[in-house]
């Protein structure tokens, strides 16, 4: 795998400073951007995430879009960093 960058972001080097949310969005903060997801949050705990709702980062970002290489990675970073904690993320 390359260690290729895509705006401010390293792929191999992403990571997953936080996540916070309501019944029906997560905001998660990856490195110095957050992107908001909507979704669904049951009784599980889960949330379902929606993969389409991943577009662009929240301000001041907003003008960054996400296109669907660096989509996988912000997957895959959410998916690791909620790997040991109690409410699992799923994405739809």
């Amino acid at each position: 795998m390359n260690n290729y960058r895509s705006g401010d972001i390293n792929f191999l080097t992403m990571r997953v400073n936080g996540i916070r949310g309501t019944r029906s969005h997560i905001y998660v903060d990856i490195e110095d951007k957050t992107i908001c997801i909507t979704g669904e949050l049951t009784l599980t705990p889960a949330f379902y995430a929606d993969i389409s709702s991943i577009k662009h980062w929240e301000s001041p970002f907003e003008n960054k879009t996400i296109d669907e290489e660096m989509k996988e990675q912000i997957i895959k970073a959410i998916i690791d960093y909620t790997k040991d904690k109690e409410v699992k993320i799923y994405f739809e």
